[in-house]
């Protein structure tokens, strides 16, 4: 019942105190806010387990082609086949591929992202359906499940759905079953969140590109293995016999030898969160400063207020209450405080988590599981209570350290310990907001670089739509060059467009590429991103014509434009024009392509890296179908009032060809930075809480100090002392002490500037012109946070003061 009393006393004190409980709680609240928002997204992504049957046991094989630099490559039907009958380790393993194509037979024709397994990928995962039932081994070509949002947005929640038949790319499916709501797909991802799928089909034939399913060797990929470990199977076993499997591709044939194949297994939710796991703790990290800052802050005011309250403190001892029951009395307040900071910290957690999806990174997989649930919570509660220690027990063993008849016998004395402690808890406020200064601005930095760094053609003004034709209505490759020559036209004569071409692949998409070799002499060149374009998509996409000349009618079908990069790679001696090189675009024999063109270079994904090169083969001959295909459109017009004429437009030369993936290109290249764009938004979040702590604490320092030399200043006036100089004096306090703390926060920046490395581009961890901008940033923070102070000091009037003395 003691320390009930003692929380019932605490709070009616509290009550009398209601502006420093406000500032305290919301000092609090704001630190256990923000490190319970960033731990609810590091529990969903790297401590909640996978939702699937047996999770633990899951994994995945990754795939690699080392002589192209491919990490994660994709394999073909025949390789799956060999890892699944060589590795007894893995109770299954089975495939999945993830393709775009064009679903129709449920209202408006439109692009979906199917799912392309094996028929035991889905039940593997241990999943139930919702309607119907999953795919089976026994099942024909063209047997279909739904995606939950898929049924219910396009064919309306039709009970009756099982049986129905839908099409994709012109060909049939029956559907005997939809997902569960709620079921996603957590695979790998080079963007960091793997897509959504709406259809799910088993294997078949109708892909333009050859039988996935059934060919064999590196160059056929498009799926990737999950497989479940058997029970009591470790991941060093799987990884043996995968290894034993591996030996004999290679041995027995020289494609993967040559391209460098590989395989590793990993666990799957390990390698789901791989390349999110240092962003995330970095994130953490930089919170837990926050959250340090705040309580810093904290135990500063308390500090303050106990020295404040020496006599009334005092009043208890003498009266029996003893020095044990003040501490207690003292550590009740800050629990109350450290309460009712927790629960504001909840709800701006809440908030925060909700808005989280609101700054449109798509990189980090899971991000959707991110929840104020049970664990939480329970952080949230944990971080209060120890809140509670680190801000209440110095302050309370301060402010009874002092002799009680010494206090209550000189009731002029000063009386102020601590002072010591006020001060190094602003240093340790002001080195820790250097340190998330220092790593806002790097980011700042770098991105401005990343934004100055030339992608290799103009995207300002640019705009980028897909279409795919089916391979059943369309012949390769005369029909689909002309469908696609329509498309190029129809738009190239809308209001507003200045040109239009055809590629694919896009820059800033996905990526397509081989070797390339020296006609005649078969010098290797190396891998090299292939292109199939239109002599159009030069033009509009602001690429230069180096030397040479474009694609025309009449020429043959291997003719070829190449990059500069690549040009000089394969032709260090003199010109590329008129010299031969080989290729191997479609899998089999290598052809003979001669260069006609060099172009300028262009960067295909990452600004990072330096261009790759690459070639470009003519649309005319090499036209795709069953595969998205891009058209790059050069416009003056805003994209969103452009989007309905290009519908319309290319509806008219075929209305069951949806227009897809509409952006503009600007939006495409951000893609390509949001890692580093993300952590900057919250690092810069938490540098700006922090600064703004570390100016609050520093005011509290500075004003407390005012308040005991009042008599000091006082003489000092009444001897001659300028206002000036006492403002000075008083602001100079101030910046001392910020700059030992900004001292110690550069020391600390330089030993954990290597956590920011990976995030960084062409700016060094220790950037001099970073740390002083830093640096004089909390200086004139620290200045302008002394200043009121001071100027309420140069305002005593001595003679007051030294009547009352």
């Amino acid at each position: 019942m003691g320390f009930v009393n003692d929380l019932r006393l605490a709070l009616r004190g509290l009550g009398r105190s209601a502006g420093f409980a406000v500032v305290v709680i919301l000092t609090l609240g704001l630190g256990i806010g923000l490190s319970t928002a960033v731990f609810s997204v590091v529990n969903g992504v790297l401590l909640r387990p996978l939702v699937y049957d047996g999770a633990d046991r899951l994994v995945y094989v990754q795939a690699r082609r080392e002589a192209e630099g491919t990490v994660d490559a994709l394999v073909s039907g025949g390789d799956w086949r060999a890892f699944r009958e060589g590795v007894s380790a893995l109770e299954s393993l089975e495939a999945v591929g993830t393709i775009r194509q064009t679903l129709t037979g449920a209202g408006l024709p439109r692009q979906v992202q199917v799912g392309w397994v094996s028929p035991g990928f889905l039940s593997m995962l241990g999943v139930a359906p919702a309607l119907g039932r999953l795919m089976e081994p026994g099942d024909p070509p063209g047997t279909a499940v739904l995606s939950h949002a898929v049924w219910s947005n396009e064919l309306g929640g039709d009970a009756g759905v099982v049986g129905r038949v839908v099409g994709l790319d012109g060909s049939s499916y029956t559907v005997v079953g939809v997902m569960p709501a709620g079921f996603r797909l957590e695979l790998p991802s080079r963007a960091g969140r793997a897509p959504v799928v709406d259809i799910w089909k088993n294997p078949d034939r109708n892909w333009q590109n050859g039988d996935v399913w059934g060919e064999r060797g590196p160059e056929f990929g498009l799926l990737r293995m999950v497989g479940k470990r058997a029970p009591g199977a470790s991941l060093g076993t799987a990884q043996a016999q995968a290894d034993a499997v591996l030996a004999a591709l290679l041995g027995e044939d020289g494609r993967y030898q040559s391209s460098g194949f590989g395989v590793t297994v990993h666990d799957l939710h390990g390698r789901l969160v791989a390349d999110a796991r240092p962003m995330l703790l970095l994130l953490m990290g930089a919170v837990a400063f926050v959250l340090a800052i705040a309580c810093a802050n904290a135990a500063n005011l308390l500090l303050v207020r106990a020295n404040g309250r020496q006599r009334e403190l005092a009043v208890r001892v003498a009266m029996g209450a003893g020095h044990a029951r003040v501490v207690r009395y003292l550590l009740a307040e800050t629990l109350l405080l450290a309460a009712a900071g927790g629960a504001v910290g909840i709800a701006l957690a809440m908030a925060l988590v909700e808005l989280l999806p609101l700054l449109g990174y798509q990189g980090i997989p899971r991000l959707e599981t991110a929840s104020l649930d049970g664990t939480v919570a329970a952080f949230a509660v944990v971080a209060a209570l120890c809140t509670t220690l680190l801000v209440g027990v110095a302050p309370a063993l301060t402010a009874t350290r002092a002799d009680p008849a010494s206090i209550l016998g000189n009731a002029r004395a000063s009386h102020a310990g601590g002072g010591w402690v006020r001060d190094g808890l602003v240093v340790a406020q002001v080195a820790l907001s250097l340190v998330l200064l220092v790593g806002a601005g790097l980011l700042v930095s770098s991105l401005m670089r990343l934004n100055r760094v030339d992608p290799g053609f103009d995207p300002d003004g640019l705009f980028t739509f897909a279409v795919s034709i089916p391979g059943t209505e369309y012949g390769w490759p005369d029909e689909a060059g002309r469908y696609y020559r329509s498309v190029q036209e129809r738009v190239a004569a809308l209001p507003g467009v200045r040109g239009a071409g055809v590629v694919w692949p896009m820059p800033f998409s996905s990526s397509w590429g081989g070797d390339l070799s020296v006609g005649g002499s078969g010098e290797p060149v190396g891998v090299v991103p292939y292109y199939l374009a239109t002599e159009e998509y030069f033009g509009a996409a602001g690429i230069p014509l180096v030397e040479g000349r474009l694609f025309e009618d009449g020429d043959p079908r291997e003719t070829a434009v190449v990059s500069e990069a690549t040009a000089r790679r394969a032709f260090p001696d003199g010109s590329a024009l008129g010299r031969t090189l080989s290729a191997n675009p479609w899998g089999g024999g290598a052809v003979d392509f001669q260069v006609i063109g060099v172009v300028g270079d262009v960067r295909h994904g990452d600004l990072r890296e330096p261009t790759q090169g690459g070639i470009y083969f003519d649309a005319r001959g090499w036209s795709w179908v069953d595969w998205e295909v891009h058209v790059m459109v050069r416009t003056d017009v805003a994209a969103a009032t452009l989007v309905p004429a290009i519908r319309t437009a290319v509806s008219e030369i075929d209305a069951d060809v949806p227009v897809a993936r509409a952006d503009p290109m600007s939006e495409r290249i951000a893609a390509g930075n949001a890692t580093a764009r993300f952590v900057l938004a919250l690092l810069g979040v938490f540098a700006a809480a922090s600064a703004l702590l570390a100016v609050v604490g520093l005011y509290g320092v500075v004003s407390y100090s005012v308040g005991l030399r009042r008599r000091e200043l006082g003489i000092r006036m009444a001897l001659g002392s300028a206002r000036e100089s006492i403002r000075r004096l008083v602001v100079g306090r101030g910046v001392v002490v910020a700059c030992v703390g900004v001292g110690i926060g550069t020391l600390a920046s330089l030993a954990l500037g290597g956590v920011l490395e990976r995030h960084l581009y062409e700016v060094r961890s220790g950037d001099p012109a970073t740390l002083a901008a830093a640096a004089g940033l909390m200086v004139a923070l620290a200045a302008l946070a002394s200043w009121v102070p001071a100027l309420r000091a140069a305002r005593t009037d001595p003679v007051l003061v030294l009547k009352a003395d």
